[in-house]
């Protein structure tokens, strides 16, 4: 009975001296980090990790929250002064953090350690955004994703990391996780390359519907930008929606009213549309810039074909279309349509002579 009951006591001995030395350690340890964070003496803070380290061995050890407290602090310390990893680890300090802090959050004496947990937060914050920009720099763009990853996932409020993800994703060639990034930057910082990059990405995954939502939205938030605008009615003109290039072309020619082409769509869109009048104004405004421009001779002699053909009573309207035409003949000899065109017209109005000699030029341009 006595035999055991020293048993008993020796082990109760040594589990209360195995307890102090890990009390005594933990204090060291966390006098050493007290002492590089008023000195910045490196040295200090090595001394702190060899100490605590030495504190966690055991099992009860590795999970006690002061052990890990004190062990985030001084990793988390180590990661952002020794950013290019001079010194040697086991592991990286940023997996120590990660581990230790296990058992720091949801612990019954966090919230008496928030200060400390803050720090340590921080700590690792400015880590991965040195070691995101590191890689941005150098190119490893993959190992940029990881940390600007990370970064957005403790901050998804930052634009500037949101704006470091879509040019990331995009580079690497990951489009649609890069399009989510330029959306969110279309909406909380808009700007018109946000807008123009995102286009194209969509123009790229054959997504026509969200290329022309884009970009729509880019031309009313910016007005001015031409770029932006003008592939917006390239693409309108390709599908033929001649309402959208009407509201478009509208705000195009505020920016340049004497571009001979901006008039030309406007006034075809609305000639498409039915609007003759307006299609008229704006064929004479590129006549009125330019006197010898052969298309707006051409769509106004055309234009006013059609009207007479329609009510063959409107004299005065097949003068016009007969003028127009000829004039566009005049520019441009060797152009078939005019010429065509004036076939129908004297086909219709009954000059025989006049038909003749056109449809022989047609026939001389044909052979030749």
């Amino acid at each position: 009975m006595n035999k055991v009951f020293i048993l008993l006591f020796c082990g109760f001995f040594l589990t209360l001296a195995s307890a102090g030395a890990q009390t005594l350690i933990t204090k060291e340890a966390m006098n050493s980090f007290a002492q590089y964070s008023s000195s910045k003496d490196i040295k200090k803070l090595e001394n702190a990790r060899k100490l605590i380290d030495n504190g966690y061995k055991t099992r009860s050890d590795s999970s006690a929250f002061r052990n890990n407290l004190i062990r985030s602090l001084v990793y988390s310390t180590l990661a952002r002064v020794d950013s290019n990893l001079k010194y040697s680890y086991k592991k990286d300090p940023v997996d120590e953090v990660l581990f230790s802090m296990k058992y720091v959050y949801g612990s019954k004496f966090e919230k008496d350690s928030r200060d400390r947990i803050t720090y340590i937060e921080a700590q690792l914050k400015q880590t991965y955004l040195y070691r995101a920009n590191n890689s941005f720099k150098n190119r490893k763009y993959t190992d940029a994703l990881k940390y600007f990853s990370i970064l957005d996932s403790i901050d998804k409020t930052n634009i500037s990391i949101t704006h470091n993800l879509a040019l990331l994703c995009q580079e690497l060639g990951y489009y649609q996780r890069s399009l989510g990034y330029y959306e969110k930057l279309i909406t909380n910082r808009p700007r018109p390359e946000y807008f123009m990059v995102a286009a194209n990405l969509y123009e790229s995954l054959n997504d026509e519907n969200n290329t022309i939502r884009v970009l729509t939205a880019g031309s009313n938030a910016f007005p001015t930008n031409r770029d932006l605008l003008f592939k917006l009615l390239n693409i309108l003109l390709n599908r033929n929606e001649y309402t959208e290039i009407i509201k478009f072309t509208s705000q195009a020619l505020k920016l340049d009213e004497n571009n001979i082409n901006l008039n030309y769509l406007a006034g075809f869109s609305h000639e498409m549309s039915g609007n003759i009048p307006k299609a008229e104004e704006y064929y004479k405004a590129i006549i009125n810039i330019n006197p010898n421009n052969y298309e707006a001779n051409y769509a106004l002699g055309l234009l006013y074909l059609n009207l007479y053909l329609k009510d063959k009573k409107q004299n005065g309207v097949m003068y016009v279309a007969k003028y127009y035409l000829t004039k566009a003949n005049e520019i441009d000899p060797y152009e078939i349509k005019s010429l065509t065109s004036l076939s129908i017209l004297y086909k219709h109005t009954g000059d025989i002579t006049e038909l003749q000699k056109i449809n022989n030029r047609i026939n001389q341009l044909k052979l030749n």
